[in-house]
């Protein structure tokens, strides 16, 4: 008795969506946060819209659950960079809003299978509720949206934002007195 390797195939595949979100973006400082989100968010869509959502999957659908993957694979992939990008520009406000964001998706795609009372196409499955799955959609979009719009913004990162000049005829200095360096300050130590 073997293994199956055929069963790792699709999810060994679908990952390599991360480098083909990223890589291409990757000279722009938020572009690789965009096209990821971006991708999540189109993923999403189309499980909710095109496939059906927990409908496609409970009927099996293979194209729905690589859907579903995929859009969880980029949610992840976008969610942890912007997290980073926000800390180290200190935009404590859109680290916590982020941090929400990315909870608010993970709950959403817990709380959308107990939406989902069947599964299999032997089952008679209810209607489901719309509102719910309205609630859902949108909460499966809050991380990627919020990662879209953190990149968007102009100056959420530091490198984007402007220096400012002093006035014509003005120079800046270091505050540290001439003649000496930060290495020698901490080889005295």
């Amino acid at each position: 008795m073997g293994i199956d390797w055929g069963v790792f195939l699709v999810p060994a595949a679908v990952l390599l969506v991360i480098p083909i979100a990223i890589i291409p973006a990757y000279r722009r400082v938020n572009g690789s946060i965009m096209v990821s989100g971006a991708l999540a968010a189109l993923a999403f869509a189309a499980f909710w819209l095109a496939f059906g959502g927990l409908r496609g999957v409970a009927g099996n659908s293979p194209a729905s659950g690589i859907a579903l993957y995929c859009g969880v694979v980029l949610t992840l992939a976008t969610w942890a960079p912007t997290i980073i990008a926000a800390a180290q520009a200190r935009r404590w406000v859109w680290v916590a809003l982020l941090v929400v964001a990315g909870y608010v998706t993970a709950a959403a795609i817990y709380a959308s299978f107990s939406l989902q009372t069947c599964f299999g196409p032997e089952f008679a499955c209810p209607p489901v509720d719309p509102v719910r799955q309205a609630l859902a959609f949108a909460g499966y979009l809050a991380c990627p949206v919020a990662a879209l719009v953190y990149g968007a913004v102009p100056g959420a990162f530091p490198s984007l934002r402007r220096t400012r000049k002093p006035p014509a005829g003005l120079t800046v200095s270091p505050l540290r007195a001439p003649g000496t360096s930060d290495d020698a300050a901490t080889n005295e130590m």
